[in-house]
């Protein structure tokens, strides 16, 4: 039995990608790990250790849910886990309790102005697009300066 492990940080992106990629195969073991997005600064700073473990937790159920269902009707095996270290050494683990011959498969969505971690050595790391940001905020800028006239 193949095993797929699937990064996740946004459920209706890495749906897409999963029902493309396993129509047609067998039962395999799927192993789905969300990556819950940092919480602001302000916010995480009042929550305690546990109830941010709490939360990923819970973020992380969410995000999965339909995609378990998914898999599980068609005759997979699925465990959900949560990425809670940074991805590389994450990734390191779950290869020890796996096994070297896990298929890493990164469904993370990109988001603008922000690199994504990567999650094996070999993935180069992404480069955030600076210009995006910076063009987004001129835009704004000449959108206001237009609108004050």
């Amino acid at each position: 039995m193949e095993t797929f492990v699937l990064f996740i940080n946004d459920a209706e992106f890495a749906k897409r990608q999963l029902v493309a990629f396993i129509e047609g195969r067998s039962s395999e073991r799927w192993v789905l790990v969300g990556c819950p997005p940092r919480l602001p600064r302000h916010s995480g700073r009042f929550l305690s250790q546990p109830a941010l473990k709490r939360w990923r937790a819970d973020w992380t159920r969410e995000a999965t849910e339909e995609m378990v269902a998914l898999l599980s009707s068609r005759g997979h095996e699925v465990s959900t886990r949560v990425a809670h270290s940074p991805l590389l050494a994450f990734t390191r683990q779950l290869r020890g309790e796996l096994g070297v011959g896990a298929r890493l498969i990164d469904a993370r969505r990109p988001r603008a102005g922000a690199a994504l971690e990567p999650i094996t050595q070999e993935q180069p790391g992404e480069q955030g697009d600076a210009w995006s940001a910076t063009g987004g905020a001129i835009a704004l800028g000449a959108l206001i300066t237009i609108a004050s006239e």
